[in-house]
C-alpha cells in the first residue's frame, strides 16, 4: 500500500467551483493528517509527521492552560453504555453547576415545547434521550470550557459564527427526507467545528486576533493560519477532539466542514453546509453563494426554495440558541437580501446553461462540410 496525501479543498478558491471542481473524480482531503488509501504501504511524509508533532505540542500548552472538560468527559464516558444510571449521571452534573443550568435552559426552551418550567436537573434529564443527553454536555461542556478563556475582543465573533454553524446544521438535517443525519448530532458537529479558533486565540493571543477578524473565514483565514502556525483551526478542533475521545463521526464531520468530497458521509456534506450557510448569512454579498447552492443540491438534493427555507429557519434557530447559551449576538440577519442574491444567482445559472444548449443545438444543425 502507498499513501498519497493531496492538498486540501478548502485552499481552493470559491471562484473555481464551477463543474470542475465538483467532478466525481476530484476528491480531496481537508487534513494534512488524513490521507487516501491506495495500493501499497501506508507511510507519513516528514513535512506531514513534522507538522502533526508541532501541532501536539501546541495542544500540550492548551492542556497546561485549560484543565480537561472533566464533569462532561465522565459523563460522556457513562453513557456510553445503554443502560446507564441516570442518578449516577445527575450526581456527576451536580459538580459542574454551570452546565447543569445550561441542560436546564435547553430542556425549558422552545425546542421541546414543555407547558410548565422545570426547575429540577432529575426532571430535567427525564426528557432527553441518551442520545441528546451527550450530545447536550458535548456541547455545553466542551465550548464553555475552552470559551471562559477566550479574548472578550473574540469572544463575540466565536459565538456568532458557532451558533450559526450549529443552528445551519440542524435545520439542514431537518430537511432531509430519509433522516441520514440526528439533527441533535448536526447541532453539535455545528457547534464545536471551530474550538480550534477558540485554542488558537487564547495560546497565540496577539497574533490570532489580529487575522480572526478575516471576513472569509473558509478560505482566507485558512490559508493566514497556516502562514504564520503552519496549521490551522480545523486541524486544531479534530486534534483536539481526537485527545478528548469524542465520536469518530463527529470528529469526522469537523475536520471535513471546509471541505468538499463528493463521497463522504451525509453529516460531512451537512456540516459543510452549515460553514457555508455562517458565510453568507451575515455577509450575503460573498464568493460562496453559488458553491453553497451547488453543495445542497449534489449532495443533498436540496433546492433553491430548500436553500431559502434553510435560511429562515436558521436565523430563527440562532435566536433562540443564545438565549440558550446567555449570549447577546451583534448584528442582524437579512433573509430578503439572502434569498434576493441566491435567486438571482440561480437564475444566471438557468440562462447560462440555456444559452449553452442553444449553442450546442446550433452547433448541432450546421451542415458538416
Amino acid at each position: 500500500m502507498t499513501t498519497t496525501l493531496t492538498e486540501p479543498a478548502h485552499l481552493a478558491h470559491p471562484d473555481a467551483w464551477g463543474p470542475q471542481f465538483f467532478a466525481s473524480g476530484n476528491q480531496r482531503h481537508n487534513s494534512r493528517f488524513t490521507a487516501c488509501k491506495q495500493d501499497g504501504a501506508h507511510a507519513m511524509e516528514p513535512s506531514e509527521q513534522g507538522q502533526l508533532e508541532s501541532l501536539d505540542q501546541f495542544l500540550n500548552r492548551l492542556d497546561k492552560l485549560h484543565s480537561s472538560p472533566t464533569v462532561a468527559l465522565r459523563v460522556m464516558e457513562l453513557t456510553r453504555d445503554p443502560e446507564f444510571q441516570m442518578e449516577e449521571v445527575a450526581q456527576c452534573l451536580e459538580l459542574d453547576p454551570a452546565l447543569s443550568a445550561s441542560i436546564l435552559r435547553l430542556v425549558n426552551s422552545s425546542y421541546y415545547g414543555l407547558v410548565d418550567d422545570v426547575t429540577n436537573l432529575r426532571h430535567a434529564l427525564t426528557y432527553l434521550g441518551r442520545r441528546s443527553l451527550r450530545l447536550s454536555v458535548l456541547s455545553f461542556g466542551l465550548v464553555k470550557t475552552l470559551v471562559s478563556g477566550a479574548p472578550a475582543r473574540f469572544h463575540l465573533q466565536y459565538w456568532k459564527r458557532s451558533l450559526t454553524m450549529a443552528a445551519a446544521a440542524r435545520e439542514c438535517a431537518k430537511l432531509l427526507d430519509d433522516r441520514d443525519v440526528d439533527p441533535d448530532t448536526a447541532f453539535a458537529a455545528g457547534l464545536i467545528a471551530d474550538l480550534g479558533m477558540l485554542a488558537m486565540s487564547q495560546l497565540e493571543t496577539e497574533a490570532y486576533v489580529e487575522i480572526a477578524d478575516e471576513p472569509d473565514h473558509t478560505i482566507d483565514l485558512v490559508q493566514r493560519e497556516r502562514e504564520l502556525f503552519g496549521f490551522d483551526h480545523v486541524q486544531v478542533s479534530q486534534q483536539l477532539m481526537k485527545r478528548w475521545e469524542l465520536p469518530p463521526e463527529l470528529v469526522d464531520a469537523v475536520g471535513n466542514h471546509h471541505t468538499y468530497l463528493p463521497v463522504s458521509a451525509p453529516l460531512n456534506h451537512v456540516a459543510l453546509v452549515s460553514n457555508l450557510i455562517a458565510e453568507v448569512i451575515w455577509t450575503p454579498v460573498c464568493p460562496y453563494m453559488q458553491p453553497l447552492q451547488q453543495v445542497m443540491y449534489r449532495q443533498l438534493e436540496l433546492g433553491i426554495d430548500d436553500l431559502i427555507t434553510l435560511v429562515m429557519k436558521t436565523k430563527e434557530s440562532i435566536e433562540e440558541s443564545s438565549g440558550i447559551f446567555g449570549v447577546q449576538l451583534p448584528g442582524e440577519i437579512d433573509v430578503e437580501e439572502v434569498e434576493l442574491l441566491a435567486r438571482d444567482l440561480f437564475k444566471k445559472a438557468a440562462l447560462d446553461l440555456a444559452s449553452d444548449l442553444d449553442c450546442l443545438e446550433a452547433f448541432s444543425t450546421v451542415p458538416l462540410a
